[in-house]
């Protein structure tokens, strides 16, 4: 027999509706963060800012030069002029947010909202300081292999680790790494035949070392931070990659006093504190971190330029 047209509805203003409980989940949809890596890479000096100082002063030596010595003359004395770099820390990123208590009381428990949203003011801080140091990579200017106007090629990476060579930085052994935008690596080196074909390689290189590949046997980091050149010629536009050598740039941060709960978190040494604000009759929290970064050695790295993107693919 058919059925009636009087039976409950559900759904939204249906005869059900306060019936029908509307259910929140156990789980937060957190934003997804990509791993910091430059600052792990390069060198940090805060160590030596741990008694105090707002910067750091480091000598530049240059060589003697010499001389013929001449049978019963006297010897040509050499004194070349020295030169220093100083890395200011003065760059102060903070982030803060308050919780009052009848939000704290209203929020569903499971959740740690204040847990979350503390891990992702630290990241957001700690990415202030790894954009810092990728802003580092334009400066690069004695040694530039690449067009902004094409893909990464084979040619310009042989070059970049022959230049690198001549001038006696030590390519291979840990210290120096291809640092390229993710554009660069995956799109354009995945492309070339000679670096991903099997028959090539015997190894698919670029892909199968992943999460820490590899190029030529040299370390890739593969970094979403690596910038876009603006202005000068044939940096417009271009991907700024680098094959670095760590002594390139150096960074530091102040050992900041802990003065709340919470303390240092993540490799930066980002400062988390927390403490209950009776004006507000909440939690405060803030984030911050007080660093400076300094191109040290330009000679140290190669700027590897390439498309922004990837040209036919």
């Amino acid at each position: 027999m058919a059925l009636g047209t009087d039976g409950f509805t559900g759904g939204n203003g249906g005869d059900l509706t306060v019936d029908i409980p509307l259910v929140w989940g156990s789980q937060i949809n957190d934003y997804f963060r990509y791993k910091l890596k430059l600052a792990a890479f390069f060198i940090d000096r805060s160590e030596e800012l741990v008694e105090g100082g707002a910067a750091i002063y480091t000598p530049n030596l240059s060589a003697l030069s010499t001389s013929n010595k001449v049978v019963n003359a006297q010897i040509t004395l050499s004194s070349p002029l020295y030169t220093n770099v100083t890395l200011n820390v003065s760059t102060w990123r903070e982030a803060s947010f308050v919780i009052e208590d009848r939000e704290a009381a209203q929020v569903k428990k499971s959740y740690y909202i204040q847990k979350k949203i503390a891990e992702g003011g630290a990241w957001e801080v700690a990415q202030d300081l790894e954009d810092a140091i990728a802003a580092l990579f334009t400066g690069i200017t004695t040694n530039v292999v690449g067009l902004g106007t094409a893909n990464m090629a084979d040619s310009s990476i042989l070059a970049g680790i022959s230049v690198l060579e001549t001038l006696g930085v030590e390519v291979y052994g840990g210290d120096t790494a291809f640092i390229f935008h993710p554009n660069t690596f995956y799109r354009q080196i995945g492309s070339v035949d000679k670096l991903s074909l099997w028959q090539n390689t015997k190894s698919e290189e670029p892909r199968e070392k992943a999460p820490t590949p590899m190029l030529y046997g040299i370390p890739v980091i593969v970094s979403p931070s690596v910038p876009v050149g603006a202005g000068a010629v044939g940096d417009n536009g271009a991907r700024i990659n680098l094959l670095a050598h760590k002594d390139t740039f150096h960074w530091a941060r102040l050992s900041m006093p802990v003065k709340a709960k919470m303390g240092m978190v993540g490799e930066e040494g980002v400062r988390v504190q927390q403490s209950y604000v009776h004006e507000y009759l909440g939690d405060l929290v803030t984030i911050d971190l007080c660093y400076g970064v300094v191109e040290n050695r330009d000679d140290s790295a190669v700027k590897m330029r390439s498309h922004s993107v990837a040209v036919g693919l």
